[in-house]
């Protein structure tokens, strides 16, 4: 198989091979498009990373959304370099996790938004090979709604358990106990 670089049609460079089984330069072009019309309107965030060096080589328009960056403050830096995880050595030791095992999941993290808001995401990365080369992708969906119903729910049945209990003193502070000592 040849190498060929694929049109310009985003920013991120990227290199494609060329079609297998006889398919053709346009039908290539239109699958390449496909994917990354997927990778750009995706309604969760997604970072691709060197596996060698965990620098960022792509993020999606999501993901910037979310974080409030642009494209040209993450792409080239590593993960642990930015605000969402700037504890250095628990993000490196998690990408030698990552490395190692090629899977990495946090069903709760929060991230930091570069104003310094807290956005708490599921993060799944696994590592991958394209064209030789080990890639992590990295998605994350924002669970923050979910999280701000679970800590509701929490309080109302807290502040349930707390009226029980009052309820429960008033009632027997009311009542004179039957047998008292004399």
């Amino acid at each position: 198989m040849s190498e060929e670089k694929a049109p310009d049609t985003a920013d991120a460079p990227r290199v494609v091979t060329a079609p297998a089984h006889g398919r053709d330069d346009a039908a290539l072009r239109a699958s390449e498009v496909r994917y990354r019309r997927l990778f750009e309107t995706a309604k969760d965030g997604i970072l691709l990373l060197d596996a060698d060096t965990g620098r960022i080589t792509d993020v999606n328009p999501f993901l910037l959304e979310m974080l409030g960056y642009s494209h040209e403050e993450l792409v080239g830096r590593a993960l642990w370099e930015i605000g969402p995880v700037k504890d250095i050595q628990a993000s490196q030791e998690a990408m030698r996790h990552l490395q190692d095992r090629e899977y990495i999941r946090y069903e709760n993290l929060p991230l930091e938004t570069k104003s310094k808001e807290r956005v708490h995401v599921e993060f799944v990365s696994n590592v991958y090979v394209v064209e030789g080369l080990r890639v992590i992708q990295c998605n994350v969906r924002d669970i923050s709604a979910r999280k701000l119903a679970e800590a509701e729910e929490l309080i109302r049945a807290c502040m349930n358990s707390r009226d029980l209990l009052e309820g429960k003193q008033a009632f027997l502070g009311k009542r004179k106990p039957k047998f008292q000592g004399r």
